[in-house]
């Protein structure tokens, strides 16, 4: 049976909102906006990262259409942001964990994940072999007009379109589920 790649990236997808549901679960109130090794970002500022890129990336960046962030009942959340958080300052990051409300962030993973689910459904191999267009879209969205977003996507412009899926869709998020384990049982110490 010949790999489908689609239902490849789509089980990726899957697993990491799994694990995302797993961590958010485990955590402590308390865990949220701890900072427990100088330097990171709190854990309430990368769960939320985590479906923004993915919703920033499969959205704006590759296929050009507007984000689920922009749509209700997300873009009245007082942690809605037209922007992934790449390149915040840590008082910019620090002042939208706050915000952050870890189960509505869990809701809106769940979207993100439907929503791009349903897109993965209807690519071709041949869209997903192709070029992203991810640098020319967001040179369009005002909100990534960042040096550091530039300096972010620049190895990732031109990868193939499933790389770009893949890695958004599981390898980043799940590092960054990993970081937030690690830091709230350090934490907790």
């Amino acid at each position: 049976m010949a790999v489908q790649p689609h239902r490849l990236l789509s089980t990726q997808l899957n697993a990491l909102n799994f694990h995302l549901h797993e961590v958010a679960g485990s955590m402590q109130p308390a865990d949220w906006l701890r900072r427990s090794v100088p330097g990171t970002n709190l854990p309430a500022f990368t769960l939320w990262h985590v479906p923004r890129t993915i919703d920033s990336t499969v959205n704006m960046g590759i296929r050009g259409v507007p984000e689920l962030i922009e749509s209700e009942p997300w873009a009245a959340k007082r942690w809605a942001r037209p922007e992934g958080g790449t390149g915040y300052t840590v008082e910019e990051a620090d002042r939208l964990a706050a915000e952050v409300v870890p189960a509505e962030v869990v809701e809106y993973a769940d979207a993100v994940r439907s929503q791009v689910s349903q897109w993965l459904k209807t690519v071709t191999e041949e869209e997903l072999d192709a070029p992203n267009t991810l640098k020319e879209h967001t040179a369009k969205a005002k909100a990534y007009y960042r040096p550091e977003v530039e300096e972010a996507i620049a190895p990732l412009a031109g990868q193939p379109v499933w790389l770009l899926v893949s890695l958004t869709c599981f390898a980043h998020g799940w590092a960054h589920l990993e970081e937030i384990k690690l830091l709230a049982a350090a934490g907790r110490k």
